[in-house]
């Protein structure tokens, strides 16, 4: 069992890394609306897009969307389909909340291996992007960092009680 200290030093931690994915999501997506409305002004007006601009927005995006899903999961604040939830959740509230974080620390672990699989292999073959010949093993190592760090914001989140609430779901 946990000790208080080590329940309030595994928050400070989570806290910490928080910050930092939400400071750098922030960052890539305000250059990628810079870059998206630069070329825009280029294409129409100038004539002139950026050479690559849809192939760095497409890695933006992925950065963007990994950081994120590291922010959600340590606050516990994902999508739910509520067609049986309710009724299954009813039955066993403990057993339903252990399966579903179980099945979603499974799916992000099996996440983090297929993609450091696709990153070895990138690497293997020298896999490079169409446009601009970035290295693909450097791209996916980025979205294998954050996605592993995603599984370790979810761990703590668990540990330390973040984002938890008897009835987590909320109206939008």
């Amino acid at each position: 069992m946990s000790r208080p200290t080590d329940r309030h030093a595994g928050a400070g931690v989570l806290a910490l890394i928080v910050r930092v994915l939400e400071t750098f999501s922030s960052v890539v997506l305000a250059l990628m609306m810079l870059l998206t409305f630069i070329d825009v002004v280029g294409r129409y007006i100038l004539g002139a897009p950026i050479f690559g601009a849809s192939e760095m927005i497409s890695v933006m995006l992925a950065l963007v969307i990994f950081a994120g899903l590291g922010i959600a999961n340590a606050r516990d604040k994902h999508i739910v389909v509520e067609l049986i939830d309710a009724r299954v959740r009813a039955l066993s509230p403990r057993v339903y909340d252990i399966a579903v974080q179980g099945l979603s620390l499974f799916v992000m672990c099996l996440i983090v291996w297929v993609l450091f699989e696709a990153a070895l292999h990138a690497a293997e073959v020298n896999s490079r992007t169409i446009v601009l010949e970035w290295p693909l093993s450097w791209v996916f190592g980025i979205v294998v960092a954050l996605a592993a760090l995603s599984v370790v914001c979810q761990v703590l989140g668990l540990m330390t009680g973040t984002g938890r609430q008897s009835d987590h779901l909320e109206d939008v």
